[in-house]
């Protein structure tokens, strides 16, 4: 199965209050583009797919009901576990999050970075 949708959004609180410009958003995707990322659910580590295809949005974007910023992170995943993909059919699973490093280690991460 695979599925798509933003997993950053410039401007718009995550579940913990947090909110990101859209510089940050882009030097993110560099760092998971250029490292990878473990997709896995609620944060249990444990793998359940692969990222296809990553990308930042241009320019705002339509989106289902609605539309989604310039800057937004857009990515596309197979998922590969059946308990996962049963999880997402009966809507139980209906959206991504990013676990994240704490901003001191990002400057490690995301040299060379422009």
């Amino acid at each position: 199965m695979i599925i798509k949708g933003p997993i950053l959004i410039p401007g718009v609180p995550d579940q913990s209050g947090d909110i990101l410009d859209e510089e940050t958003i882009r030097k993110a995707a560099i760092i998971i583009a250029r490292n990878g990322v473990l997709i896995d659910v609620q944060h249990t580590l444990r793998n359940v797919g692969k990222i296809l295809e990553l990308y930042v949005l241009d320019a705002p974007t339509p989106w289902m009901t609605g539309s989604l910023p310039k800057g937004t992170v857009m990515v596309s995943i197979d998922v590969h576990d059946e308990d996962i993909q049963q999880g997402i059919r009966d809507h139980k699973l209906n959206g991504f999050s990013i676990l994240a490093a704490p901003t001191r280690y990002m400057d490690e991460l995301d040299r060379g970075i422009t």
